[in-house]
């Protein structure tokens, strides 16, 4: 029984200890980036973009906000913007968000990636090019099936809240959400060692077997690929960082979890928290999961392709 604590708990720490080494310096980034202002700057190519899917420009600094920090900044970027806008309908608010569920984040979480042996470029050119092509889709099936029409009923209070909060204040959040994150790895890392041991991982991947394996994922990697979608990218990734560097999952198997997981993840908190702006649950819940096993089994599949491997996986990651 010792034994089993202290391996568990030496693999918990190493994930998290990796983890932590790649997040901090990408959020010191961020921080700056927020604290200067300049984030600003990076909507500016995203605005053609913005009005090809049918929202306006200035729901660009909204996305770009949400790819540089996260889903609760760029909600309080979309309050301060609402003034400057006419009321999103509810077509516009389910495009924009699945434009931030699919693609949020994107330097933190590309970090991970990278520590799960994924090239953090073509990640988070996957999930920006993911999402494009997600709202795209839903833009269009919104205007050819005439949903959505109505104005979106928002359901955020319209407080004032600053998003560059003090430093010691962010850095207190900030090493709050570490301490939380190791206590989720280690309890995840412990829950799968038991439920290996009891053979429960072998009777949950059977149950989501064809759904994985339309992905191209897989047996070793659905449990950890299914509790990343639900738990979000940081915890599917630390995860996947402690199964690698044991070497129980096969490299193939890395890249299709990961790829899963940077399309749909933190399907929960995310979606609720994306739902209110207004959009609806069909596309941000259900069509996003469909979307993403679907994208991401055409991903593998011309990744084992001539040529694909080093075009899609990077000849570094393969």
């Amino acid at each position: 029984m010792k034994k089993f604590v202290v391996d568990c708990l030496r693999t918990s720490f190493s994930a998290w200890l990796m983890l932590t080494k790649l997040t901090i310096p990408a959020l010191l980034v961020v921080r700056v980036l927020m604290w200067f202002d300049l984030v600003g700057y990076f909507s500016i190519p995203f605005e053609p973009l913005m009005t090809f899917l049918g929202l306006p420009k200035e729901l660009a600094l909204v996305w770009v906000t949400a790819m540089l920090a996260n889903n609760y900044t760029c909600l309080l970027v979309f309050l301060n913007i609402l003034p400057l806008i006419d009321p999103p309908t509810v077509a516009q608010a389910t495009v924009l968000g699945c434009l931030i569920l699919v693609s949020h984040n994107l330097i933190v979480e590309g970090a991970v990636c990278r520590g799960a042996g994924v090239s953090p470029l073509r990640a988070t050119l996957l999930r920006v090019l993911g999402a494009a092509l997600y709202g795209f889709l839903i833009h269009k099936a919104c205007r050819l099936f005439g949903l959505g029409g109505d104005q979106a009923g928002l359901l955020i209070p319209f407080a004032s809240a600053d998003p560059v909060p003090p430093w010691d204040v962010w850095l207190l959040s900030n090493l709050k959400s570490l301490v939380f994150i190791f206590l989720v790895v280690t309890f995840l890392v412990v829950l799968m060692a038991v439920m290996r041991m009891i053979g429960l991982i072998k009777i949950v991947s059977r149950i989501f077997q064809p759904l994985m394996r339309l992905s191209g994922i897989g047996d070793k990697a659905t449990m950890i690929t299914i509790i990343g979608m639900v738990m979000g990218l940081a915890i599917g990734g630390g995860l996947i960082i402690a199964e690698s560097r044991s070497g129980k999952i096969p490299k193939n198997d890395i890249f299709s979890s990961v790829t899963l997981m940077n399309l749909c993840h933190s399907l929960f908190e995310d979606t609720i928290l994306m739902a209110f702006l207004g959009g609806t649950l069909w596309a941000l819940l259900l069509g996003r999961i469909i979307y993403s096993v679907l994208m991401t089994g055409l991903i593998v599949r011309l990744s084992k392709r001539p040529r694909g491997q080093s075009i899609l996986i990077g000849r570094k990651y393969a």
